[in-house]
C-alpha cells in the first residue's frame, strides 16, 4: 500500500504558499506530493564535518538518504532545511520525496559534483536528481575563484536540466556562493529580511538582482527548503499530469524555472519600479522587486502555470489563436527574431503575471560568457494589429504596472499588470544582442480564471463557426443597446469583429 501524507505543514505555510487554494481548487486527493522525485540537499559542514539531517527524527521516517560527500553525523541546520523540504511530520511541503542526496558544500563544489580545480566538466547527477537545494553561503575570498564555481554551476544547470535553489546571506554584504549564478533561482525570505539588491562588480553577474523569489520563513536557508520543496511538488506534476506528461519540453530547467517564477504572489507593496507618466508610462528596466522578486512562491499558482500546458509562440501575429488564461511555451530565438502569443481577455483582470527566462551559456573554461538579451512586451491586438501600450495608449487600458520589460542585466523579464481591461492583447518575446546562435527562453503566464463561456460564441451553441458569422451580419452597423456581436467593443459591428471572430473560430 502506498504511503499516506498529510497535506498539512507548519504555521500558516500552506495558506502563504498556495496549498490550501491548491487543494480548493483541484482536490485533496489531487495535491501531488514529491512523490518520485529525487532530490539534493548541499549543506555546509560544520566544524566536525558534519553536514546530514538527523536521519532518526520522525519526520524522516521511510527516506532514503545518500551521502555523496562521505560519513557524518547530525547536523542540525541540514535537519531544520531538510524538514522543510520533505518532512512526513506536517512541517514539510513535500512529504512524499524519499530520495535525499546529501553532499557537504566543499564537496560538492569541488570533486563530489563542480569539480572546480580540475580541467573537468561538472559530473552527472546521480541516480535522477532533479534539483539541488542550496541553504548556505561561501566564498574562496577571491572573485576569479567564485566566478568559475558560479559558471560551472550554470553550465551544469544548463547541462543537466537540473534546477538549483540558492539560499541569499540573511544579513549585512552579499555572498557569491551560489545566489549569483545566472540559471539558479536564487531564495530571500518573505519578510524582507535577507540581504537584497544587486550582484556587485567583480562578477560576471554585476548588477543582476537578488533574490528572485521569496518564501515565508525566518531565514533564506528554511525559505530556499521551502521553494525547492514547491518545485518538487511541481516535477512531481510535470511528470503525471496529461496536459505535460510526455511533452520533451516541459522537462527543460527554464520551463520549470519559468513555471516557478510566473507564481510568485504580489504583496501591495511590490513593485518594479515601471515609469508612471509620460510617453514612456508602463516600461521598466528593473523587471523584479528589489526586495522580493517576482514575491512569494506559490503552489497553486505555478501548478495552473504548469497544466495549463504548453501553447506554442509564433514569428507572426497573423491568424493567432487564443492562450489559455495559463500556460507556458519555451522556444528558440535568435538574435534579432521575435515571437508572439495573443491572449483574449473576457473581463476586467484584477491580475496578470507573465514571466520570461533563458539561460547563459558558461564557455569553455568556465571564465566567460555567451551572454544573450531578450526583452518582452504586451501590446493590444486592435482589429488583428498589434499596438503598443506605453505612454498614454496604456492609459485605460491598465490601471498600473509595466507593459514593458527591458532589463539589460537580468536574465529575467516580468510583467505585471493590474485592472488590464477586456480585450485582445499579444505579448511579444523578443531578443536584440549579438550571441552566436538559437537561445532556448520560456514563456509563463497566469491571467485571472475567466468563465466557461467561448469567446466568440455569439450563438452559445458552444462552437464558433459560420452561425456566429451571421450573427455579426444581422447587427452589422452602429451598435445600439446590448450589441454581442461588437466583439472589439468600439461601438460598431464591422470588418474587425469578423476579424475576432475568425481569430476564435472552432
Amino acid at each position: 500500500m502506498p504511503a499516506v501524507f498529510v497535506v498539512s505543514v507548519h504555521g500558516d505555510v500552506p495558506s502563504e504558499h498556495g496549498l490550501d487554494a491548491l487543494i480548493e481548487r483541484i482536490g485533496i486527493e489531487n495535491v501531488p506530493t514529491g512523490a518520485g522525485v529525487e532530490v539534493a540537499q548541499v549543506e555546509a559542514a560544520n566544524e566536525s564535518g558534519d553536514y546530514a539531517p538527523d536521519t532518526n527524527d520522525s519526520a524522516f521516517t521511510g527516506k532514503t538518504f545518500t551521502l555523496r560527500s562521505g560519513s557524518s553525523g547530525v547536523q542540525n541546520h541540514a535537519t531544520q532545511v531538510g524538514k522543510r523540504m520533505y518532512g512526513t511530520d506536517g512541517v514539510g511541503l513535500a512529504p512524499g520525496v524519499s530520495d535525499i542526496n546529501m553532499y557537504s558544500a566543499v564537496g560538492w563544489v569541488q570533486s563530489n559534483y563542480l569539480r572546480f580545480g580540475t580541467g573537468s566538466n561538472p559530473s552527472t547527477p546521480p541516480g535522477n536528481i532533479e534539483l539541488f537545494n542550496n541553504s548556505w553561503i561561501g566564498s574562496f575570498g577571491n572573485s576569479g575563484y567564485d566566478n568559475e564555481v558560479l559558471a560551472r554551476g550554470d553550465w551544469a544547470i544548463d547541462a543537466h536540466n537540473v534546477m538549483m535553489l540558492n539560499g541569499v546571506t540573511n544579513v549585512d554584504d552579499h555572498v557569491p556562493l551560489m545566489c549569483f549564478g545566472f540559471n539558479c533561482v536564487s531564495v530571500g525570505a518573505a519578510d524582507g529580511s535577507h540581504t537584497s539588491g544587486t550582484v556587485p562588480t567583480g562578477y560576471h553577474q554585476a548588477g543582476m538582482q537578488l533574490p528572485l523569489i521569496v518564501a515565508a520563513q525566518g531565514t533564506a536557508s528554511n525559505a530556499t527548503g521551502v521553494v525547492s520543496a514547491i518545485t518538487a511538488l511541481l516535477v512531481e506534476s510535470r511528470e503525471t499530469h496529461p496536459n505535460t506528461s510526455g511533452n520533451f519540453f516541459a522537462g527543460f530547467s527554464e520551463t520549470m524555472k519559468a513555471v516557478l517564477l510566473t507564481g510568485g504572489n504580489h504583496s501591495n507593496s511590490w513593485t518594479n519600479n515601471p515609469i508612471l507618466s509620460g510617453p514612456n508610462r508602463g516600461r521598466t528596466n528593473q523587471p523584479i522587486d528589489a526586495i522580493y522578486g517576482v514575491g512569494t512562491a506559490n503552489i497553486n499558482n505555478s501548478h495552473r502555470v504548469l497544466t495549463g500546458g504548453q501553447f506554442a509562440s509564433d514569428t507572426s501575429t497573423i491568424g493567432l489563436g487564443s492562450a489559455p488564461t495559463a500556460g507556458w511555451d519555451t522556444t528558440t530565438l535568435t538574435n534579432g527574431q521575435s515571437k508572439y502569443i495573443k491572449f483574449s481577455v473576457s473581463s476586467l483582470a484584477d491580475e496578470v503575471s507573465i514571466v520570461l527566462t533563458w539561460h547563459q551559456q558558461a564557455n569553455t573554461g568556465f571564465g566567460s560568457y555567451s551572454l544573450a538579451d531578450l526583452n518582452l512586451e504586451l501590446l493590444q491586438y486592435n482589429g488583428g494589429k498589434p499596438t503598443p501600450l506605453t505612454g498614454d495608449a496604456g492609459i485605460g487600458v491598465f490601471g498600473s504596472g509595466n507593459s514593458v520589460s527591458e532589463s539589460e542585466i537580468d536574465t529575467v523579464e516580468h510583467l505585471y499588470l493590474k485592472n488590464l481591461s477586456a480585450g485582445e492583447y499579444v505579448v511579444k518575446m523578443s531578443r536584440s544582442d549579438s550571441a552566436a546562435g538559437a537561445r532556448v527562453c520560456s514563456l509563463g503566464w497566469l491571467f485571472p480564471e475567466q468563465d466557461a463561456s467561448v469567446p466568440g460564441d455569439l450563438n452559445g451553441d458552444g462552437t464558433v463557426d459560420v452561425n456566429d458569422l451571421l450573427v455579426i451580419i444581422a447587427g452589422w452597423g452602429v451598435c445600439s443597446g446590448e450589441c454581442p456581436a461588437d466583439l472589439s467593443g468600439d461601438g460598431l459591428v464591422d470588418v474587425s469583429d469578423i476579424l475576432l471572430l475568425l481569430s476564435y473560430w472552432s
